[in-house]
């Protein structure tokens, strides 16, 4: 399934993605035309977009904690709400991966260590392991395919994996400085076919994005997500760091597939 759907998944399920996409508002003395906005697109914009996934491939290892909002509707209705929660990774390409979510009402762990990937959910008390392919990207593909799971900011993957991608962008201007964590950054915004897209990029040796920020205009409530994200690209793993244990009196379950769940 194209990445660009799995937002709005995420979304209900408070594991988010995106991909390209941003506009300026129109003026409110003329009616909006959103064809002459999404013709403007500045090579610069694209450009450090491509920069940043340049920069992110050459990332062997690296920890990211990220610090989120989500804007979403309330079961189905108009009332929006808002929701935070806190991720971290830590990361060794190719093949492994270990992630953390953590909110008032969630506390989900995902283990990849090259030949499992498993889910456990400590609050709950339960865990289920399966098979996974060689690659990180693999994985995350698979993973969505068949279980309908979505990592959080797994765009973080692509990015290091295969560079920011560029293909789909209708507008890309440069809104300008903004010091995020401290770190100078340049704000950029795209807008693609129902996605709005924003990414502070770091200035200097290392661009890594430093905070995004994504819309869905396909929606009419505009589900939106914001994350600041702090990195350490120094950091190193050992086998254990990736290697799930049980905890004591977790049950294990089978891991539900698509097809299954529809019948």
């Amino acid at each position: 399934m194209d990445r660009r759907n799995r937002f709005k998944t995420g979304l209900a399920a408070i594991a988010l993605i995106g991909a390209p996409a941003f506009a300026q508002d129109a003026p409110q003395t003329a009616p909006a035309n959103p064809t002459t906005a999404a013709a403007t697109v500045d090579p610069l914009a694209v450009q450090a977009l491509v920069t940043m996934g340049n920069y992110m491939k050459t990332l062997k290892s690296f920890e990211l904690h990220s610090k989120a909002t989500i804007q979403t509707s309330m079961d189905e209705t108009d009332l929006k709400v808002t929701l935070g929660l806190e991720n971290t990774y830590r990361v060794q390409r190719p093949d492994a991966f270990f992630i953390e979510i953590r909110s008032d009402r969630q506390f989900r762990q995902f283990f990849y260590n090259g030949k499992t990937f498993t889910v456990s959910v400590p609050r709950q008390g339960f865990y289920a392991v399966v098979d996974a392919p060689a690659t990180i990207r693999q994985v995350v593909d698979g993973i969505y395919d068949e279980y309908g799971i979505s990592l959080p900011l797994s765009d973080i993957f692509y990015w290091a994996d295969a560079g920011a991608p560029t293909d789909g962008i209708r507008s890309a201007v440069r809104v300008g400085f903004a010091k995020i964590g401290g770190v100078d950054t340049d704000q950029f915004a795209f807008r693609g076919d129902t996605l709005d897209f924003q990414v502070w990029i770091a200035r200097g040796a290392k661009p890594l994005p430093m905070k995004i920020a994504i819309t869905d205009r396909s929606d009419p409530v505009h589900p939106s997500y914001e994350a600041e994200l702090s990195w350490d690209t120094a950091s190193r793993f050992t086998p254990a760091t990736f290697a799930f244990k049980p905890p004591s009196g977790a049950s294990k379950i089978q891991m539900a597939k698509l097809d299954s769940v529809e019948k």
